[in-house]
């Protein structure tokens, strides 16, 4: 499944996906050629459309509760302690802590 990645709520910056090789995470054209954008992540400048990594992207790992928190909503979720692409898809939506939000991509 891949995810949309929205900037403040209004700006599609890219998909997110995970397959066989990894992560993958790939700027939408529009937002690298909108001047009023900013790159996700420092890790991700707009001069580079497409990264990849055999582990969660750290500004995405970021997102995601720690400790207690985790534990809950996990438990709440249904979801192993350590996937954390469920937990991604499940739980940044709405109300994260800085710019980016994440919606499931239709297929």
């Amino acid at each position: 499944m891949k995810l949309k990645v929205i900037y403040k709520g209004k700006f599609i910056a890219g998909l997110l996906w995970r397959d066989e090789q990894g992560y993958h995470f790939e700027y939408e054209d529009e937002y690298l050629l909108n001047e009023t954008t900013f790159p996700i992540t420092v890790n991700m400048p707009k001069s580079q459309k497409r990264f990849n990594s055999d582990r969660l992207f750290a500004n995405f790992q970021s997102m995601l509760s720690e400790g207690f928190n985790r534990e809950l909503q996990c438990k709440a979720l249904g979801i192993e302690h350590n996937d954390d692409w469920s937990l991604l898809m499940s739980t940044c939506e709405k109300d994260t802590i800085g710019a980016i939000t994440i919606e499931k991509a239709e297929d």
